[in-house]
C-alpha cells in the first residue's frame, strides 16, 4: 500500500455529530487525504461536533497528529477522540472519550 491507500476513512453523521472512523496509518503520506475528505467537509458544512475514532489506526506520526489538530481548529463546537492511549501524543487539547456512545452522551449533556 502506498500513500492514500494506507488510510481508509469511514464517515457517518448521527445526532448532528460527524463520526470519522479511521483505519490504517495517519502519517505524512496520508494526511492530505484526511484534510481533503474531512477538513473540506467541516469547512463546507460548518460541522459543530466531530468524533474521530482512532481505534483502528495502527500508525500515527507527528504529521498525522498535527492534521487532527488542524481539524480541531476547524470545528465550531467540539471534537472528540478516542484511541485507548496507544499513541505517544498529548491529546489534552481534545475531549478524549472511550467510545462513540460516550461522545454522544457528553455532547448531549
Amino acid at each position: 500500500m502506498v500513500g492514500d491507500d494506507m488510510l481508509e476513512i469511514d464517515m457517518a453523521s448521527k445526532y448532528g455529530i460527524l463520526f470519522v472512523r479511521l483505519f490504517g496509518e495517519l502519517t505524512k503520506a496520508t494526511r492530505k487525504k484526511l484534510n481533503q475528505e474531512v477538513g473540506d467537509l467541516i469547512r463546507e458544512v460548518g460541522i459543530l461536533n466531530v468524533v474521530f475514532n482512532l481505534e483502528n489506526v495502527s500508525v500515527l506520526d507527528e504529521s498525522g497528529f498535527k492534521t487532527l489538530i488542524r481539524c480541531y481548529k476547524l470545528c465550531t463546537h467540539s471534537m472528540f477522540c478516542f484511541s485507548k492511549n496507544k499513541f505517544d501524543f498529548d491529546f489534552s487539547l481534545f475531549n478524549v472519550v472511550t467510545d462513540e456512545v460516550s461522545a454522544v452522551k457528553f455532547i448531549n449533556v
